[in-house]
């Protein structure tokens, strides 16, 4: 296993932290890696089954500076358990609450130089509640049926890639695939 030997902090903003680590490995070669960490305690996202429907959203994403398809998303507050964070951000981006909710896998988004995980929980048995969410505007709330997924994702060309991994994740659990 290689070794960190140093470790310092570039900049701190409020939502990453970037890190220089140098990195010894076996054959006594090192490197510098520059590593985002997130300040938090990660983040979920919620895919809301609402009878034969999934609910999608679509907001503005400032990576891309255009609007993205994607799952209600958010962060961890802190001493919020996941499954109250997916239920908080289920009423905040789409205005329903789940009765039956569950942490179904994490993901690491980008390993290489990302250490941010995200919880993918299953949101089923909705039902209407709304919350005050911290968007800037309001979600536009999109609709599918369970059987039209594949036309909407590829009608949309700008679509978060955890959107397709957590569908993934999702047939598995569904079809009982999963190991």
């Amino acid at each position: 296993m290689p070794t960190i030997k140093n470790k310092s902090t570039i900049i701190t903003t409020k939502l990453f932290k970037l890190n220089k680590l140098n990195i010894e490995f076996s054959n006594k070669a090192t490197r510098d890696y520059e590593v985002i960490s997130g300040t938090g305690n990660g983040a979920v996202m919620i895919i809301p089954i609402l009878g034969d429907d999934i609910l999608f959203i679509r907001e503005y994403a400032a990576g891309i500076d255009d609007y993205s398809l994607t799952f209600p998303k958010g962060k961890i507050d802190d001493g919020e358990s996941i499954l109250v964070a997916a239920n908080r951000e289920l009423q905040e981006e789409v205005g329903y609450k789940s009765e039956k909710i569950k942490k179904i896998y994490t993901l690491d988004l980008a390993p290489g130089y990302m250490n941010h995980k995200t919880h993918i929980v299953l949101a089923e048995n909705l039902v209407p509640s709304k919350l005050e969410g911290d968007e800037p505007e309001d979600l536009e709330v999109i609709k599918c049926k369970k059987n039209d997924i594949n036309k909407l994702l590829f009608e949309n060309n700008n679509i978060d890639s955890r959107v397709l991994a957590s569908l993934y994740v999702y047939n598995q659990v569904i079809n009982d695939n999963k190991p």
